[in-house]
């Protein structure tokens, strides 16, 4: 047998022997796996049994419990709690009587100064005083005059009138007297006087300066520490939960780790344009000596989220720029839904908008439905 005659043979044979191997490749390539969900309508899904017996469902509850705000800020006087009291325009400072931190009564002089422009206005008054008696004292001669026909009733309106402007100088410079708090005195001395009660908080005077006009500080600034209050700034979005008269605490690192109980006072809602804040003043319950202004403090702020509803963290996931919960709408159906959130209440997150009480939503295994969901809340 020559090899030409084997060749064909050879080649049948080993083609039979490779039917088997090729029926069983084919008898191992299996379906493609059946996708997680099917579309049944408008946002709803038809889930694959096998993948619906791993979810968990949590029931959508109202809640009474409540969430704290925290903001940092500096103690600080309520509105009305500090004044400043300042020279009368350019002085030489003669006496300084009192040091920061010291405690006034009202009325009680802080320094005695020497003023060219007090003395001057001191002078002022005193020689209207002058002018304003003998005007008057001549319009009871001239009246008397002018009963018996000696005197002409020109003369009394006249001197009638120069005595109204008199009287009106007098009371403006009584009035910017008045409004210099300098005190009772003659000359060119001064008395810088307290209007209320209070610690002096600053002094920008000292004994031997000559104070120019305008001078930007003021001599002393003096506050009342009882009114003293920690103003917090929050954040802009915070703007809505935060009301008066809510509770609030704070802290202050220069005291420890004691924690002070308030209330709060004041929210300005005017949003500072350089930090996107409003700020929230809480008033202590209790004064305490120890709080000095500006001392730095953490604030905390009660908001309630009685009424809301209530929702497990993992249950909400996020959806390109759309939080989005899945909620059970019959057996291996689910719905998915977007919401609005709020506060986050521990392990909970506060649902706005979105969900109803009673409702059922996938609280575990939710990012296992949709290939889309970035990841979970």
């Amino acid at each position: 047998m020559t090899e030409s005659s084997c060749t064909p043979g050879v080649v049948v044979v080993l083609l039979l022997a490779l039917l088997p191997s090729c029926r069983e490749a084919s008898a191992e390539k299996k379906p493609l796996p059946e996708p997680p969900y099917q579309a049944r309508g408008p946002g709803q899904l038809g889930v694959r049994p096998d993948l619906f017996a791993m979810l968990s469902f949590t029931k959508v509850e109202g809640s009474s419990r409540k969430a704290s705000l925290t903001a940092f800020g500096r103690a600080t006087f309520a509105p009305g709690g500090s004044y400043a009291v300042r020279a009368p325009g350019s002085a030489f400072v003669e006496r300084v009587l009192v040091t920061v931190g010291e405690q006034v009564e009202e009325g009680q002089t802080l320094a005695r100064l020497r003023s060219v422009e007090v003395a001057r206005l001191r002078a002022d008054l005193k020689k209207l005083s002058v002018l304003l008696k003998a005007d008057e004292e001549a319009l009871a001669r001239v009246e008397a005059v002018a009963a018996q026909g000696a005197a002409s009733p020109r003369e009394v309106a006249e001197l009638k009138a120069k005595i109204a402007g008199e009287r009106a100088e007098m009371a403006g410079v009584q009035g910017v007297l008045g409004a210099l708090r300098v005190g009772r005195g003659g000359g060119d001395s001064v008395e810088l006087k307290a209007s209320q009660g209070g610690q002096v908080l600053s002094r920008g005077i000292t004994p031997g300066e000559r104070i120019p006009e305008g001078a930007p500080e003021p001599a002393f600034l003096i506050g009342d520490p009882s009114r003293l209050v920690v103003r917090g700034s929050f954040p802009e979005r915070d703007a809505p939960l935060l009301a008066r008269d809510a509770s609030c605490w704070f802290g202050v690192p220069a005291l420890g780790s004691e924690r002070f109980e308030g209330v709060v006072s004041q929210v300005i809602r005017a949003v500072d344009p350089r930090t996107q804040t409003i700020e929230v003043f809480c008033s202590p319950r209790q004064p305490d000596p120890r709080l000095s202004a500006d001392m730095a403090a953490r604030v905390e702020v009660d908001v309630g989220a009685s009424g809301a509803l209530l929702v497990p963290r993992g249950a909400v996931l996020l959806r390109k720029d759309d939080r989005v919960v899945f909620v059970r709408a019959g057996e291996g159906l689910l719905e998915r839904r977007k919401v609005q959130i709020g506060l986050s209440l521990g392990d909970s997150v506060q649902v706005i908008e979105g969900l109803k009480a009673g409702e059922e939503v996938v609280s575990k295994n939710a990012i296992l439905l949709d290939g889309e969901l970035d990841e979970v809340l």
